[in-house]
């Protein structure tokens, strides 16, 4: 495998914010209503509250953050962000009053001198001390206790519905100086976030969908070269009227020194030259200390060469003859571990002790399909080498697991034991019938009543939907434990790709394993094995069918019948977890993915319907991050097409908008960057016509592109 990286232009839609249909605040309503008969007018009234997450959020909303926490890279000239799966969540609550397109959310870079620590608190901390605190729809008071001189979030004293003064939540202290150089104007607010729609069928299964919507809300400051970073998801509900303005000016109250914030997640990075980007990371895959290309398929790795043919025949004819020496005897074990083989302690079923090889359904080669099933047990499938005296207990250890998963699912083995009694039920009344049919042959007196029992055997039973179903993700490896994919760690070290080809054999093991369930003798394989059969070919069709395929793959058909696919592990699964990968056949076609699946934080399974030429993996879009061009004072963005003539989101050739900054050389004036972009495209060549600049064109002029990097199978 040899990589190279690209960019590939990606479709992705900006929207400018979305409302929910009632902002978190206590509510009335009122019904009125007057009849004919009176003239007097009957109402009612009832009031209700709509709740949303103010003193902490809910992890599961937080998709992930730019820069991941503790990078090392370029990014002196980027936007920290964070994004959301949950997408009103930043216009839940108000912070400019009159704003409906201000979120309440916003990012806070610090430099290393400037970091605040995070200290947990509860609620009552952000009330100034003695004042009441009230909660809507309780009894429950409290007191404040914020001493005098810090400032925080205005109204707070009445809490909403659900809320107590006692809630945990974590603060940040800073000061009213460092605030006012660093938070976002009320003006700049309305720009700080939007949303991005766009197709995820290349993502893992759990998150793939024909169309998802992400928020973004992003940071208004640069951070330094060559130091540490803090970045801060922060609250500024109703705080617009005391943001400085976009010269740093105070509008807190007089007497305030410090500024105390909720914060909800934070995160420290480095912009440097290390470079730990998406591109880098994957670029130095599979790659040594010295930058060497390291292994490229699931293999123990050993030292020295590979032993070529030649030598592996002589040492197979040597063992033959008797004639074995230690160096033909490491030829054989280093070619086993070539195949995939790792060995193991094996403690046999009477009190023996020996030494046999393993290999996963995941091989470094394409083998045959030769496995026969249905079979009695386990040992039946071991395969026994008398001149090695080792066991290969593969097959053996693929079938003993799945009869153990089935067990293990309550639901599956009491469907699949069902299913079977129905099936030794119909076994017998078929036998009956050619029996009746015989011995009734010519007589028409019951012609009726025979015609209807043929016609109930005839139809057969067919295994029930679910028993089709856990059995096809069974095919696809799903529950099978992450020691029966990789038997040694060493085949899967940290910061590497792994290609496969999937063993049928393997898995026909597996499924067989789990069709045992309900087996009562050895003469009821003659029963079941046509019905294994049968549902192994439809759990193997319907495992093509569990993910949504795009419209260019709805017709996709694999002839070959060749499994493939890569396991990946690496940093970058945990700092882009939206991570896309696509797959290509030798010409260039599209391959239909059947599974794609986070193992753990850093290790991820990828399972095609064909063989691989190509494969493509490509940075999450809705992560796509926002930043500038050029160095302070001269710091500008590259401008794409909105509205006007040419393809929209295109880049315009050498057509560039300055970007101001507050006097911290750090922090963007972004009200008056917006305002520029829109002059500027609005003026000869373009001409766009723009009257209202939102926050979803500001995002497409500040976006960066997005990375992808390609392995190709140069085999």
């Amino acid at each position: 495998m040899k990589n190279i990286s690209a960019t590939e232009e990606r479709e992705i839609i900006f929207i400018q914010y979305d409302l929910p249909p009632l902002k978190s605040a206590e509510y009335t309503i009122t019904l009125k209503q007057r009849t004919n008969q009176q003239a007097t007018e009957f109402s009612t009234s009832r009031k209700f509250a709509v709740t949303s997450e103010r003193f902490s959020l809910n992890q599961d909303d937080i998709n992930s953050n730019f820069p991941q926490n503790l990078a090392n890279g370029e990014f002196a000239n980027v936007l920290p962000h964070v994004l959301f799966n949950r997408r009103i969540l930043p216009w839940e609550r108000s912070s400019v009053a009159d704003e409906a397109d201000a979120p309440w959310l916003a990012v806070l870079l610090f430099n290393e001198d400037e970091q605040p620590p995070v200290i947990q608190l509860k609620a009552n901390a952000l009330v100034p001390a003695g004042k009441t605190i009230t909660v809507a729809g309780s009894s429950i008071t409290g007191v404040g206790a914020m001493p005098s001189g810090i400032f925080s979030y205005p109204g707070l004293d009445h809490l909403d519905y659900g809320e107590t003064p006692d809630d945990a939540c974590n603060i940040i202290d800073i000061s009213a100086d460092m605030f006012n150089r660093i938070a976002p104007t009320k003006k700049d607010l309305p720009f700080l976030a939007h949303i991005r729609k766009m197709q995820t069928l290349d993502k893992a299964d759990n998150i793939a969908k024909e169309l998802e919507n992400y928020t973004v809300v992003l940071g208004n400051r640069l951070p330094l070269r060559d130091t540490t970073s803090y970045a801060y998801l922060v609250s500024l509900e109703n705080m617009g009227d005391y943001l400085p303005d976009e010269n740093s000016t105070s509008h807190l109250p007089e007497g305030i020194s410090t500024v105390r914030l909720l914060c909800y997640l934070s995160w420290s990075y480095t912009a440097n030259d290390d470079d730990e980007s998406f591109k880098r990371l994957l670029e130095n895959l599979n790659k040594d200390a010295l930058g060497q290309q390291g292994l490229t398929v699931l293999q123990v790795p050993f030292y020295g060469a590979a032993p070529d043919t030649q030598a592996i025949k002589s040492a197979l004819e040597k063992q033959h003859n008797g004639t074995l020496t230690p160096v033909d005897a490491n030829i054989l074990v280093q070619n086993a571990l070539l195949m995939g083989y790792t060995p193991h302690d094996h403690y046999l079923r009477h009190s023996g002790h020996t030494v046999s090889w393993y290999r996963g359904p995941l091989l470094p080669y394409l083998v045959k399909e030769s496995f026969i099933a249905p079979t009695t047990c386990p040992d039946a499938v071991n395969c026994y080498n008398p001149e090695t005296g080792l066991f290969d207990v593969s097959y053996g250890a693929a079938w003993q697991l799945g009869q153990l998963l089935a067990l293990q699912n309550k639901a599956f083995a009491s469907a699949m034991y069902n299913w079977k009694k129905s099936l030794y039920a119909w076994q017998a009344k078929e036998a009956e019938q050619e029996i009746i049919e015989d011995k009734y042959t010519g007589i028409t007196a019951f012609a009726e009543v025979f015609a209807k029992r043929r016609a109930w055997i005839e139809v057969g039973i067919d295994p029930p939907e679910e028993i089709v179903k856990w059995m096809a993700k069974l095919s696809l490896l799903h529950g099978v434990p992450f020691n029966y994919l990789v038997a040694d760690e060493r085949m899967l070290p940290p910061e590497s790709l792994r290609f496969f080809y999937m063993d049928n054999n393997w898995v026909d093991a597996l499924m067989d394993g789990a069709f045992s369930i309900g087996r009562s003798t050895t003469a009821s394989l003659l029963v079941e094995e046509p019905h294994f059969q049968e549902l192994s070919r439809n759990a193997r069709v319907m495992a093509t069918q569990f993910r949504l395929r795009k419209a260019s793959l709805k017709n996709y058909v694999n002839t070959s019948k060749i499994i493939t696919g890569c396991l990946l592990r690496s940093a970058v699964l945990k700092g882009w977890p939206g991570l896309e990968i696509i797959g290509y056949d030798s010409d260039g076609g599209e391959i239909n993915k059947l599974r794609m699946a986070a193992l753990s934080e850093e290790v991820m399974i990828c399972i095609f319907d064909g063989v691989l030429a190509k494969l493509s993996l490509h940075e999450p879009p809705e992560a796509l991050h926002s930043g500038v061009e050029g160095t302070y004072p001269d710091l500008f963005t590259s401008l794409r097409v909105v509205q006007g003539g040419g393809d929209p989101g295109s880049q315009i050739p050498d057509l560039v908008a300055t970007i101001s900054a507050r006097p911290d050389a750090q922090t963007l004036q972004i009200a008056q960057a917006a305002g520029t972009i829109k002059t500027v495209l609005n003026n000869p060549p373009l001409n766009e016509g723009i009257t209202d600049f939102t926050a979803a064109q500001f995002a497409l002029e500040m976006i960066k592109g997005v990375v992808k990097v390609d392995f190709i199978n140069k085999s």
